[in-house]
């Protein structure tokens, strides 16, 4: 049976974001392991852009050793006004080695992951819907797996203005949009296209706009499973909707 830690409560504005515990144990044969928040920030205040950054991913790195972790989520936003750096190159680096790592505590997030990583081999993006038009859709947030770029910079977090955040650049062509709901009575998972990237400085730093379809348009602007979703590379919808 996997481990995965929750370091820290999902962050207070996440909604369905809860989940029962022993339904993932019996369900996804997943045990959730509650880790307090205070063993990442009594790191105290660290350095300044990346250095200070891999400090958060060493400490990170203790947990999943001294757990038995198979992935975690971070309640990430906790580290701005403590540790005063961000968790995205950490969570980021994580998931390139083969440890899925969710932002802001949101556990449904990080079951998608996993769920990802079992069903594709690869890592996925977790992202948020920020703009539509017509039936293309920009997705956006401040920390990716490099593995999946072809390009990536660093940048400052966008909400806060400190930290690392990561500006990447991704292949074009096909990819999957997934989330799995909290209590597994529901997935969402449509084949898209990436068509470009861009940047823009009012928004999460890795910025990516996808074609989608009516029913996608649809499903996020009437009854979507919360805010995060996954993106991962290569076409899986099939697979994932037979997953439940």
């Amino acid at each position: 049976m996997e481990r995965l830690g929750i370091i820290g409560a999902p962050s207070d504005w996440l909604i369905a974001s809860a989940v029962d515990y022993d339904v993932i144990k019996e369900k996804m044969h997943i045990e959730l392991v509650d880790i307090p928040i205070e063993r990442v920030i009594s790191l105290g205040e660290v350095e300044a852009g990346e250095k200070g950054a891999m400090a958060i991913y060493d400490r990170l790195i203790e947990l999943v050793q001294e757990y038995a972790l198979s992935g975690l989520t971070l309640r990430c936003f906790d580290l701005l006004t403590t540790v005063k750096n961000t968790g995205c190159l950490a969570l980021s680096r994580l998931n390139d080695e083969g440890i899925p790592a969710a932002c802001e505590g949101d556990i449904p997030a990080l079951l998608t992951m996993m769920l990802c990583k079992q069903l594709t081999g690869y890592a996925g993006f977790q992202c948020n819907p920020a703009r539509i038009e017509g039936s293309q859709m920009l997705f956006a947030h401040c920390t990716i797996p490099l593995t999946m770029c072809e390009r990536y910079s660093y940048a400052t977090h966008f909400e806060s203005g400190i930290g690392v955040a990561i500006h990447g650049e991704l292949p074009l062509g096909d990819y999957t949009l997934v989330k799995l709901s909290g209590d597994l009575t529901r997935i969402f998972a449509e084949d898209v296209t990436l068509l470009r990237n861009q940047y823009e400085p009012n928004l999460c730093r890795t910025q990516v706009w996808l074609d989608t379809s009516e029913a996608t348009i649809r499903y996020f602007t009437t009854n979507p499973i919360a805010n995060h979703h996954i993106l991962v590379r290569g076409h899986y919808a099939h697979s994932f909707r037979n997953f439940l």
